[in-house]
């Protein structure tokens, strides 16, 4: 008789998830978000462990994961586990890119008007009783120039809906012939750089994977690349921009506004990440990307489905 597989879990996901695999048999465990330290002293009685955001798995916790089969990350980006360290010790690392891409693309969309029409501080204006209609003069998403960076999953989408709602859409990938063939199918314009998209977008929102190449993509001298009073978004990961440099191009007018729904720390500790959260032009969100009913649901049904195929290959 095969031995119950254990799964840990590290991190809030939907109760369905976890009603589910105990129902197939599985013996699960809840952990809330524990620091390396301690997720590497309790690891070694698990054959999973799945996590999001919050929890960090790292080289040492993998190796003192003596069961450890099967790494499965509720959501898109895998910055926060040493892969590298989990193929070396043949620990499958499997996501789910798909069940978010939606919902982090609508929250992109949201941003974008709510930065070119200044609709929190509209908001809050009028919620202080004040009347001050003429403050408030946005601009329109049709017909502006929208630089998308990155075509994976998320950023295929925001294309696809900016150009829905009129925008002017560059994209740019690495590939150079991805790109070319996926700005083809969407109808929209193939950046010849990076450093081409940044001159041209009046509004950049950013789609790339956290790595070292991507560490910094927008830095000081990019951010001057842009036109005068445009605006930025980043609800890929914080890492991508400089944050300091993003702060000093909104004090020294070189932006317009900026969205940001990802920090440096989360939560922020650092007095920068807080002087540039309550900025008065940047929007920012405490990473809800993929915070909606229907992701997580699709996150319950896809991490399920994964996990299960896993084991029954054993």
């Amino acid at each position: 008789m095969k031995p119950v597989p254990r799964i840990l879990v590290c991190d809030p996901l939907p109760g369905k998830l976890i009603e589910f695999l105990r129902g197939k048999g599985f013996e699960v465990d809840v952990v809330q978000s524990p620091p390396p330290d301690i997720l590497r002293q309790i690891i070694a009685d698990y054959d999973a462990v799945i996590v999001r955001s919050a929890t960090k798995v790292t080289a040492e916790v993998i190796k003192a994961g003596k069961r450890l089969r099967l790494i499965a990350r509720a959501g898109a980006g895998v910055d926060n586990i040493d892969v590298g360290a989990a193929l070396e010790r043949g620990v499958r690392v499997v996501n789910t890119p798909e069940a978010v891409s939606n919902a982090v693309a609508e929250l992109t969309i949201c941003l974008a008007l709510s930065l070119i029409r200044s609709v929190p501080p509209a908001v809050e204006s009028l919620k202080s009783g004040k009347w001050e209609k003429r403050l408030f003069v946005g601009r329109e998403l049709s017909g502006l120039t929208v630089g998308v960076v990155g075509l994976g999953n998320i950023g295929t989408l925001v294309a696809a809906k900016m150009k829905a709602l009129g925008a002017k859409v560059i994209a740019y990938r690495r590939n150079v012939n991805e790109l070319r063939k996926d700005a083809e199918r969407l109808g929209i314009e193939a950046a010849k750089s990076l450093e081409d998209l940044l001159k041209r977008s009046e509004l950049v929102t950013l789609h790339v994977p956290y790595d070292s190449s991507t560490h910094h993509l927008i830095s000081e001298s990019s951010i001057r690349l842009m036109p005068r009073a445009s605006y930025l978004i980043n609800t890929s990961r914080a890492w991508i921009v400089d944050g300091k440099a993003l702060l000093a191009a909104l004090n020294n007018g070189v932006l317009e506004g900026a969205a940001i729904d990802v920090h440096y720390n989360e939560p922020p500790r650092e007095d920068w990440e807080w002087e540039l959260i309550r900025h008065p032009r940047v929007i920012a969100t405490p990473h809800i990307g993929a915070q909606t009913r229907e992701a997580n649901e699709r996150i319950a049904v896809q991490l399920a489905e994964k996990i299960i195929a896993e084991f029954a290959e054993a």
